[in-house]
């Protein structure tokens, strides 16, 4: 993907290797452009006033720094930064409180290289993008590591689709409506049913649901 202009991207994290590591990635592309990075809440605010970055991929940890009530204060002083939540976090509680404060990007500190510069793309978009192991675990389901990372994320186009389908929608009906053919559709659900790992229209309502899509 080549950007006429590079996403700007500021990283806030308590850990010196993971900061470390998403800068490398970021640096890498020629469509994304370091800002810098942080370890502490004050330090982010100051980055964030100086920097106003395009995206920014802050770590979710201890109430003490990158707590709920600053991640959800900077969304609330910095509506123009997009934010990229990454974290250790796997339980189902805390991701759902994540997700109820706003945020549309969240991954786990362990996924591949795809799903962290795919996360970032749609994150500056304004785009929702969960990993593949957020997905899981907002499903239940528990799967291999090595399932985990071929699964990869959804896409924006899958999720206007799976929005279509459970509102009722048949798929000659999702591909009048998208000027698309059915094949396209059909392709497309295939592909969205073996990312989430799943076989039944149930499971899919059961996703867009606990996902926020049907809100």
């Amino acid at each position: 993907m080549s950007l006429t202009k590079p996403i700007s991207v500021v990283i806030a994290d308590t850990a010196f290797i993971i900061r470390k590591g998403l800068r490398t990635l970021v640096q890498e592309s020629a469509d994304f452009e370091y800002l810098t990075e942080v370890a502490d809440a004050k330090s982010l605010e100051e980055a964030l006033l100086q920097h106003n970055p395009n995206v920014l991929i802050v770590d979710h940890c201890c109430d003490d720094c990158f707590s709920l009530k600053v991640i959800q204060k900077i969304k609330t002083d910095f509506p123009k930064t997009n934010v990229l939540v990454i974290s250790h976090e796997k339980s189902i509680e805390e991701i759902r409180k994540v997700i109820g404060i706003g945020i549309k990007n969240y991954l786990l500190k362990d996924c591949d290289e795809k799903e962290i510069t795919d996360a970032i793309y749609c994150c500056s978009k304004g785009e929702k993008y969960f990993c593949g192991q957020i997905i899981d675990v907002l499903l239940e389901k528990e799967i291999s590591a090595k399932e985990h990372c071929e699964t990869g994320g959804i896409t924006e186009r899958e999720l206007e689709i799976i929005k279509l389908l459970v509102s009722g929608k048949r798929s000659k009906e999702v591909a009048d409506f998208l000027c698309i053919s059915h094949y396209t559709v059909n392709t497309h659900k295939k592909n969205i049913y073996k990312k989430l790992g799943i076989n039944h229209s149930y499971e899919l309502a059961q996703y867009a649901l606990k996902t926020g899509l049907m809100k």
